[in-house]
């Protein structure tokens, strides 16, 4: 299957896949559906829209004409964007092409353990710098 994957866009900063490319190494999460995973595209959603869901269409459409036979939607942005019912509807009525909700499975519990204890070390760490 050749998919394309869209990830938020502000949270491409801090996110630059990890987790959907073990997901797709590995067929985990929602690519545990696929035999051959051919991945021809990852992008971001085109910023904010304020609900107006032209740019992420749009994306989609460049995706399928890259080949993709299907369109994931990162997790961050089916989990926590405020525009996610109108993409997702836009997206499944406008790009032509199958749109999956999710990517990977998300960190494990160790794996969230780990990340706010290194974000506690290091709120720790700055609070003592500045006495």
């Amino acid at each position: 299957m050749k998919i394309g994957i869209i990830r938020c866009d502000a949270r491409s900063a801090d996110c630059a896949g990890w987790n959907c490319f073990k997901a797709i190494e590995s067929k985990t999460g929602e690519f545990s559906q696929y035999d051959k995973i051919e991945l021809v595209g990852f992008d971001t959603c085109g910023g904010c829209s304020q609900g107006k869901a032209d740019k992420i269409v749009k994306k989609a459409k460049r995706l399928k004409e890259k080949g993709a036979e299907a369109i994931h939607l990162c997790n961050f942005l089916v989990a926590r964007c405020p525009s996610k019912e109108v993409y997702i509807k836009a997206l499944r009525k406008r790009a032509g092409i199958p749109i999956v909700e999710k990517t990977h499975g998300g960190p494990t519990p160790e794996q969230r353990a780990a990340f706010r204890a290194a974000k506690e070390a290091k709120k720790a760490k700055r609070a003592k710098s500045t006495k």
